[in-house]
């Protein structure tokens, strides 16, 4: 996948997003998010938890930390760590090579998470710290990337760290390269067929964009417009991530006058 800084796409974000009424497969219009829900303080042990569903994608992130960081002597600021793994469900399928793969892509998918939570979190506020992020891919219906990355930070606020913002993201694939169709949020069958793809992950409260991978054939301005859909799908699920966490606040402070106990939730069809 090729990654690009924020700066070199910044000429393309300033126009809202195209909206197309053509139905897909599972009805939606091109233009159109999955079923999102949003939940925060789903794992009592944990220091901070959250569960994405996002369409037929299921994630679950736990925060544990901030702890000492072992092996180092001084470390000016905190270090954040992902890791991801699939669920022995998480793939429809029995195929030995696809399988196979998910090492590989945990790999990746850790890398990439890491990449697009690191820089949202007030590391220098956590000196010779180690702050880890659990993530596990319960079923993936794609666009598992999006869903880990709106989890973990979701997660790292449910644990109270301080933050820049919150990262939300959102896909985005082209299904044919010259036709000049995007598709929102693609599920899983809609990513193989595409003939390029892509994800972004902003911090609205930055105007940043801390992670943008595209892969597969497509001209410059079909890789605008699926850019331009996605960030306005992830500035959508920014909101249901800010709507679960107040939501959470509010029970946690209700919960704390009676018992301990509740956490926030958000369902949304986006």
């Amino acid at each position: 996948m090729r990654r690009a800084a924020h700066k070199t796409l910044r000429l393309v974000l300033d126009e809202p997003p195209p909206v197309a009424d053509t139905a897909r497969c599972d009805g939606r219009g091109d233009a159109e998010l999955r079923r999102l829900l949003v939940r925060t303080g789903v794992l009592p042990k944990a220091s901070g938890s959250a569960y994405v569903e996002m369409g037929e994608t299921k994630v679950l992130c736990a925060i544990f930390g901030p702890q000492q960081a072992d092996g180092h002597d001084f470390l000016s600021h905190g270090r954040l760590e992902c890791t991801v793994k699939f669920s022995a469900f998480a793939r429809r399928t029995t195929d030995p090579a696809a399988a196979a793969t998910d090492a590989s892509a945990a790999a990746a998918l850790s890398a990439s998470l890491s990449a697009a939570l690191s820089g949202s979190v007030q590391l220098d506020q956590y000196p010779k710290s180690l702050i880890c992020v659990h993530a596990m891919v319960l079923q993936d219906g794609g666009g598992a990337l999006p869903a880990l990355v709106s989890c973990g930070s979701a997660a790292l606020a449910h644990a109270r760290l301080k933050l820049y913002g919150l990262v939300a993201a959102c896909g985005a694939a082209i299904p044919d390269e010259g036709s000049g169709r995007v598709l929102l949020d693609p599920s899983a069958s809609e990513e193989r067929a595409a003939s390029s793809r892509l994800v972004a992950a902003t911090v609205p409260e930055l105007s940043h964009l801390p992670l943008f991978e595209q892969e597969g054939r497509a001209q410059f301005e079909a890789v605008a417009a699926a850019l331009r859909h996605a960030l306005g799908g992830a500035a959508t699920v920014h909101e249901r991530m800010r709507e679960a966490l107040l939501a959470e606040g509010q029970t946690a402070s209700s919960a704390r006058k009676r018992s301990r106990g509740g956490g926030g939730a958000v369902d949304a069809a986006a």
